[in-house]
């Protein structure tokens, strides 16, 4: 209820009482009075009652002149000044109370504020002590978690029911939705989307659960398996399986245990490794053994005919001899060459497993170019060049092979400066390496070639051509017939198309906060419970989300131009698993509006329309508390579009307006602004949906506390309290 409300309330039932007890005593005065007294008192009503009226109305409008000052003076600001004050103890030592009222009560004030300032020193210098004492905890932690995050393999870590507490990036290149139509911005087949979504996965993100990702039987038959040779106190306790990601890739997961000191199962480890490749060269090794093994047969089986014939008629006819001959040394000769080109084919299968990475010809000068000054004091002229060739190499040993090269070239030559240039010829780049006198010879780079590759104690346990041959390279050395007593070193090696890369393996950096892409205290999170009134509310999982519209009049006809949205677990704000889209509202957006949030009809021109964003959000929000600010408003929005899209929400939803109006009820002002400065949050990207949906978060995070205060605990009780409050009366 607001204030003003109050008073008028308060005044109107203080003049009641007032009133009846006045009237009261006026009927008991009138039966008490002596029979000859009552003609006298009726005639000085008679005749001074208008007066008598006036002057009764002139004293209620001066009680209640009074009783409103008393009221705004020192009742209303001391309920305020008892809600500040909660404010500075409990989540804003920072704020400070400014009120207006009564002399004393200003006085009070200032001696608040003054004792405020020191609780706030105070806090600090216990939070530094105690930040300055966690802070090697916290960083083992980081590091734990920035080294799971870059791991190539994918890693989920899941407590005991199955809820997700920590992914990497590969995980989430695996599992993570692609929603190309959020992207593209294409009009869809409202139907085929409908089907595709309602068979889609659930999305990955911390707090959710694993079955939503992968299959609940296979997880549950190898949580079985690895339950059992627990009991068994088997050295081998992981399980195996084979699922598929996303892109329909072939991942072999391996799943392990994590238990407690007591040895008590708490949670397991799943690791996910591509196998899809893998597989492939295996049917492919097996194709060409099945087919290396029908050719053989074939060609041993017509040399053994012809031998057999040759053997059991010696005396022939010379003719006939010399033919059968003639077939044996076909088909030895066939045979040959059969096992030369499969020999050829199974090597390559076997050079695809060494580690080839893309790197850039520049790239690769440049890196050689410092290592060729600093470790042979080669130098190296680089001429400029169009274009960035690309290569897949072992950048390691590739740098080793130049480096040999170089060394024996200078040794050869004696000559300690060269001239570098690339080029690419369809599949090939060539790398040149030029210097002024006669080339090599080729018996000398064919010798260098069974030379175990070492410069400087370094090397590799291979000989130079077995590397080159990984790389399908090849060296050669001519006499450059466009530059005069020019020579020239070459190395061939295939050219390579930048693409998509399959796996990128970035820096481990340390994060100085907590990362959010895990939360370790989801080991201790309960089960899930049908029951979600009675969870607590810092034990429930949130989705805080805001809208920006084309008006205030969802029913008017006015439309979503932008939905951003954030994920709360365990009280931490996962900015990671953020949901921010534009919507093309498919109408024109007013000036007014555009104004306000800064969305034009531009702006929103390519983006999808809401029937393809809606289902993206609405997965989003799955198994999660929806909070808004001014929640009534968005939902509303969203109601809009339930007949249009078929999607209606039906999650729990918690509003930051009615919930501040519980913990602060003396406040006259509950715009999202005023709440965030008073429980210290910084106004960032006001009027955006991202900006907004953030603050709100932030401040749902910190009325959490205040809520505990009033007795409300669980989300149950939170529903229960918003909904007797005034503004829950609100519609749209």
């Amino acid at each position: 209820m607001k204030n003003n409300s109050k008073i008028w309330w308060a005044f109107s039932i203080s003049i009641g009482i007032a009133a009846v007890l006045a009237l009261a005593l006026v009927v008991l005065f009138w039966h008490q009075s002596i029979q000859q007294n009552r003609p006298i008192l009726q005639e000085i009503f008679a005749r001074y009652g208008h007066t008598i009226l006036v002057i009764g109305l002139a004293l209620i409008a001066w009680f209640g002149f009074m009783f409103a000052r008393v009221f705004r003076n020192a009742i209303i600001p001391m309920n305020q000044l008892s809600e500040e004050v909660e404010l500075i103890h409990s989540v804003n030592p920072a704020h400070r109370i400014q009120l207006e009222g009564a002399y004393g009560l200003t006085q009070l004030v200032e001696k608040i504020n003054t004792g405020a300032e020191q609780y706030e020193k105070l806090e600090k210098s216990v939070f530094d002590r105690v930040h300055i004492a966690k802070a090697e905890l916290e960083e083992e932690k980081n590091i734990l978690a920035a080294i799971m995050a870059e791991l190539p393999e994918a890693v989920l870590v899941c407590n005991k029911e199955g809820m997700i507490i920590l992914y990497n990036s590969q995980a989430k290149r695996y599992f993570s939705e692609k929603n190309t139509t959020l992207k593209t911005g294409r009009q869809p087949d409202i139907a085929k989307d409908a089907t595709v979504e309602s068979q889609g996965k659930a999305h990955l993100g911390i707090g959710r659960s694993i079955f939503g990702i992968i299959g609940e039987n296979i997880i549950r038959h190898a949580l079985g398996e690895i339950r059992t040779k627990l009991k068994r106190n088997e050295e081998n306790v992981t399980s195996t399986f084979v699922v598929t990601d996303r892109a329909n890739k072939l991942l072999r997961a391996e799943a392990a245990p994590i238990l407690n000191p007591q040895r008590e199962f708490s949670g397991f480890i799943v690791v996910f490794n591509d196998i899809t490749q893998g597989l492939r060269l295996e049917a492919r090794a097996e194709f060409l053994v099945r087919s290396f093994q029908e050719k053989i047969r074939h060609s041993v089986a017509s040399i053994k005919s012809a031998i057999e014939i040759i053997q059991v008629y010696p005396d022939i006819e010379p003719s006939r001899q010399h033919q059968l001959k003639e077939i044996i040394h076909a088909e030895s000769r066939s045979l040959e060459q059969l096992i030369q080109r499969e020999s050829k084919e199974a090597f390559k299968q076997t050079r695809n497993q060494w580690p080839l990475v893309p790197l850039s010809i520049p790239d690769l000068f440049d890196a050689l170019q410092k290592k060729a000054d600093e470790r042979l004091g080669i130098e190296l002229a680089v001429e400029p060049c169009t274009g960035r060739c690309w290569v897949k190499i072992d950048t390691y040993a590739m740098i080793l092979i130049l480096l040999f090269m170089l060394e024996r070239v200078c040794a050869e030559t004696g000559i300690r400066r060269y001239v570098c240039r690339y080029a690419e010829n369809e599949d090939i780049v060539f790398l040149d390496f030029s210097w002024e006198g006669s080339p090599l010879k080729i018996e000398k780079l064919r010798q260098w070639e069974t030379m175990q590759l070492n410069f400087m104690k370094e090397g590799m346990p291979l000989h130079l051509k077995e590397v080159l041959d990984h790389h399908n390279a090849e060296i050669w050395s001519y006499a450059d017939q466009q530059r005069e007593k020019k020579s020239c070193l070459r190395i061939y090696l295939p050219a390579f198309r930048p693409q998509e890369q399959d796996s990128v393996r970035h820096a481990a950096i340390l994060p100085a906060s907590r990362p959010e892409f895990y939360d370790f205290d989801l080991f201790h999170q309960p089960g899930q419970s049908p029951d979600l009134d009675n969870r607590l509310l810092k034990d429930l999982a949130y989705t805080v989300f805001d809208t920006e519209t084309t008006g205030l009049n969802p029913a008017g006809g006015d439309a979503i131009v932008s939905i951003g949205a954030l994920r709360i677990i365990n009280t931490h704000i996962l900015t990671e698993e953020s949901f921010d889209q534009m919507v093309n509202p498919q109408r024109e957006i007013p000036l007014s509006a555009t104004k306000i949030h800064g969305i034009s009809d531009a702006m929103v021109q390519s983006q999808p329309i809401i029937d393809v964003v809606l289902p993206a959000f609405f997965k989003y929000t799955e198994g999660t508390i929806i909070v808004a600010h001014n929640a009534a408003f968005d939902m509303r929005m969203l109601q809009t579009y339930e007949n249009r899209t078929g999607i209606k929400f039906v999650n729990p939803v918690l509003d930051t307006l009615l919930l501040s109006a519980i913990v602060h009820s003396a406040q006259e002002d509950q715009t999202l602004s005023s709440i965030a400065g008073r429980l210290g949050v910084s106004v960032v990207d006001r009027h955006t949906a991202m900006g907004d949906a953030m603050m709100t978060a932030k401040i749902f995070i910190r009325m959490i506390p205040l809520l505990e205060k009033k007795g409300i605990r669980t989300l149950g009780e939170a529903r229960a309290a918003s909904e007797k409050t005034y503004y829950a009366r609100m519609t749209f």
